[in-house]
C-alpha cells in the first residue's frame, strides 16, 4: 500500500512528463527521434529527473522508503522465497535503473536525431500543463520520508490500519544486513553513469549487441512477436467467420428476403401498376364507367 501510493507521485509525473515532451516535438513519441533539447525543455527536463530518480529508489526520494522497505520484508522473511523474492528485486531495481535513465538521455541528451522538426521549434510546455508536474514532484520528493511512520511505522498497524489490513510479521525480527540496505541505492546510484556511457557516450556497445544477436534483438523490439501472434490465433479467424457470415447469412439469406426482397418486390408491383398509367384520358373515363357499372350492378343485386 505504501508503495502504491508513492508511486502513484512519481509514475503519474513520468505520464505526464512525457505528454509534455510529445506536445513539444508535435506529437512525435519515438525517443530515438529526439535527443538534445535539454535546454529547450529545462522544467520538463528536470522534472522527469525527479520522477525518474523516485521510481528508481535514488536516496531520500518516495520511491527509496517504499521499494526498499519491500526489499528488506522480504529477505526478512528468512526463507528460501523470502532471499528469491529480494533477490528480485535489486535485479528489477538495476533494470528499472537502467531503462530509466535510458529514457532520460535519449529524450533530452545526446545528438539531435528529429529530421522533420527543427531543433529552434522546440519550446516548453505552458503552465497549464507544468503546474500540475509540480505538484507531482513535490508528491515524488516528500511522500515517502512524510508517510512512511503512517504506512510502514511500528505504530502505523494499530493507529491507522486497524483491522483493515491483515499485518504479516517477519520471521525475522532482527535488523536486515547493512549490505542490503546500501546495495540497492548503491547499484541505483552508479546505473546513471552506466546508463549515460551506454547510450550517450559510446553507443557501439549496445549496436554491437544489438548486431550480435540480432534475432533476440528483433524478438524484442517486436514485443516478442505477441500482437503478431495474437492477429493470427484471434483477429484473422474473427476477420474469416465474420466474412463467412457476411457473405452466407447477411447477404444470402437476411438482406435477399428481407429487405432487399420486400424493395423487390414492391419494384416488381410497381413496374406493373406503371402499365395501368397511359396517360389518355378516354381511357380513364371509360374504367371510371366500369368500375360505376359494376358498383351499380352490385347495389340493384342486394
Amino acid at each position: 500500500m505504501f508503495h502504491l501510493f508513492t508511486h502513484a507521485f512519481f509514475k503519474a509525473l513520468l505520464f505526464l512528463g512525457s505528454g509534455s515532451v510529445i506536445h513539444s516535438f508535435k506529437d512525435e513519441q519515438d525517443i530515438n527521434q529526439m535527443g538534445g533539447v535539454w535546454k529547450k525543455l529545462p522544467y520538463t527536463w528536470v522534472l522527469m529527473i525527479i520522477g525518474t530518480l523516485a521510481l528508481t529508489g535514488f536516496p531520500l526520494l518516495s520511491g527509496f522508503y517504499s521499494k526498499d522497505a519491500i526489499i528488506e520484508y522480504a529477505y526478512l522473511r528468512g526463507n528460501t522465497a523470502g532471499y528469491y523474492a529480494s533477490t528480485v528485486g535489486i535485479f528489477t531495481a538495476l533494470l528499472t535503473s537502467i531503462y530509466s535513465w535510458r529514457l532520460i538521455f535519449k529524450t533530452f541528451h545526446g545528438d539531435y536525431n528529429n529530421n522533420k522538426l527543427k531543433i529552434d521549434t522546440m519550446h516548453e510546455s505552458p503552465l497549464v500543463m507544468l503546474i500540475p508536474l509540480i505538484v507531482l514532484a513535490i508528491g515524488a520528493l516528500f511522500t515517502g520520508y512524510f508517510f512512511k511512520e503512517l504506512f510502514i511505522g511500528h505504530s502505523s498497524s494499530n493507529n491507522f490500519w486497524t483491522d483493515s489490513i491483515k499485518f504479516l510479521s517477519p520471521l525475522s525480527l532482527d535488523h536486515p544486513p547493512l549490505w542490503i540496505i546500501y546495495f540497492t541505492p548503491v547499484i541505483v546510484v552508479l546505473s546513471i553513469p552506466f546508463s549515460y556511457y551506454l547510450f550517450v557516450k559510446n553507443k557501439n556497445i549496445t549496436n554491437w549487441l544489438k548486431n550480435e544477436n540480432k534475432p533476440l534483438y528483433n524478438f524484442l523490439i517486436n514485443k516478442w512477436y505477441f500482437d503478431e501472434l495474437y492477429d493470427y490465433i484471434f483477429v484473422k479467424p474473427s476477420k474469416k467467420i465474420g466474412i463467412f457470415f457476411w457473405k452466407n447469412i447477411d447477404i444470402k439469406f437476411i438482406d435477399k428476403f428481407g429487405p432487399d426482397g420486400i424493395s423487390n418486390l414492391i419494384k416488381i408491383f410497381s413496374n406493373k401498376a406503371v402499365k395501368f398509367q397511359s396517360g389518355y384520358i378516354y381511357q380513364y373515363a371509360f374504367i371510371m364507367l366500369l368500375g360505376f357499372s359494376a358498383l351499380l350492378t352490385y347495389l340493384i343485386l342486394i
